[in-house]
């Protein structure tokens, strides 16, 4: 029985050792996939940007400038004062006719065909133009119009203009008055004199007339016929009388010098050719003490001229400063501090006309308005000024008519000029 139970205890024991090999068997793990790379990031391909045109800046307006020349200061002034008042918003456009009256028209007619929007026309000769200003105002050309009348009030919206008769009559008066005071006793026709006139147009012609009435008793009007205290013409310009008027309806005129003896008339301009003319006059004619020109610019050759020959000294013919004097029309750039520095002893400009005032500034005025919608008149009248000089200042007496020579009543005045266009 013991043996019996020692065998069982045995079984227990085996079966106990056998069970966990029995069992159910162990799960298979799970495979896992390796894991992948990440894969690099592709830049994306730039796409240029669409270009965008840019803005297209519209073209100014034209202002066309159409002057006779451009070979003095007046000239130039013009040119430097409409590109430095105008030309940031406009197209300034500058011509010269170099003196052809057809060159002059036909640059109007390119003008007109570019559709510009403003001319300015001091011309070469007014009324050969007309038909060109009459289309470019026809094509909506604005017209402003210096230093003249073309004749034809349709050829312009404004013209700016002076009694360029007067002017020159003037400059005669003031160097009568010259005369007078230098040789008060002066027997008639002995103080010898040469006039510097112009032929380029019918107004040069009528400046140069009126500087010619120096030596006329009467006075006249810029065609030559006599006229009486009203200023109308009493007779025609070769003097013959209209109906009911006479000798007795003529009026004295005070610019008349019965000393002064017209010795040479000189065409002669601008400078050199002033200074040229007198060089030769002071050969031919070495006892003038006179000169009337046309312009200041010529004016400025002749007294220019008349130094040389006083710096010789001994040899000149000219013994005496004082006695010698040059009278013109015109005050645009060096003509004042030429007129000044005479009046101190370096030179012998006496006197100028002064015309417009501040010509090229009122241009300017003018121009503006025009450009700018604004109200301005359809004539529009140049004032006229006698300019001398007294040491060193210039002095100015306005003239008082428009119409004819009367002798100005007001007291001279200090002129301060302006500063003139930036040299180039």
């Amino acid at each position: 029985m013991k043996r019996v139970f020692q065998v069982l205890t045995l079984v227990v024991v085996a079966a106990m050792l056998l069970l966990p090999a029995c069992g159910t068997p162990a799960p298979t793990p799970t495979p896992v996939p390796p894991t992948k790379p990440a894969a690099t990031p592709v830049p994306p391909t730039p796409v240029p940007p669409t270009p965008v045109p840019p803005t297209p800046v519209p073209a100014k307006p034209i202002i066309a400038v159409c002057l006779p020349a451009l070979d003095n200061p007046l000239m130039l002034g013009f040119q430097d004062a409409f590109k430095s008042t105008f030309g940031d918003k406009f197209d300034v456009q500058v011509s010269s006719a170099d003196g052809n009256a057809n060159t002059q028209a036909t640059q109007i007619q390119n003008y007109t065909a570019m559709k510009v929007k403003f001319m300015f026309v001091m011309a070469v000769e007014p009324t050969s133009i007309v038909p060109a200003l009459k289309a470019a105002r026809a094509a909506g050309v604005q017209v402003l119009f210096a230093g003249g009348d073309p004749g034809d009030a349709d050829a312009y919206d404004c013209v700016m203009k002076m009694n360029q008769f007067l002017s020159g009559a003037y400059a005669a008066l003031m160097a009568k008055q010259w005369v007078d005071k230098t040789y008060p006793n002066a027997a008639p026709g002995s103080v010898e004199t040469v006039i510097f006139e112009s032929t380029l147009n019918p107004e040069a012609v009528q400046r140069s007339n009126g500087l010619k009435m120096i030596t006329e008793p009467y006075l006249k009007n810029e065609t030559g016929a006599y006229i009486d205290a009203n200023g109308e013409p009493i007779s025609d310009a070769s003097g013959k009388y209209l109906p009911g008027k006479s000798e007795a309806d003529r009026v004295p005129n005070p610019a008349y010098s019965p000393a002064v003896k017209v010795v040479q008339v000189v065409q002669a301009e601008m400078f050199q050719a002033g200074q040229t003319a007198m060089q030769n006059v002071l050969t031919t004619n070495p006892n003038v003490k006179l000169v009337l020109a046309y312009a200041g610019d010529g004016a400025m050759g002749a007294s220019q001229a008349i130094m040389d020959e006083y710096a010789k000294g001994a040899a000149s013919v000219i013994k005496d400063l004082s006695k010698v004097a040059v009278f013109s029309v015109g005050l645009i750039g060096a003509e004042g501090q030429a007129v000044a520095d005479s009046s101190m002893g370096k030179g012998v400009f006496r006197g100028t006309i002064r015309f417009g005032g501040d010509l090229i500034g009122r241009t300017m005025q003018y121009a503006g308005k025009m450009l700018n919608g604004e109200a301005y008149p359809k004539i529009v009248w140049d004032d006229l000024d006698m300019v001398t000089a007294v040491d060193g200042q210039l002095m100015a007496v306005p003239v008082e008519s428009a119409k004819m020579l009367i002798v100005p009543t007001a007291a001279p005045q200090p002129l301060m000029l302006p500063p003139g266009p930036p040299k180039p």
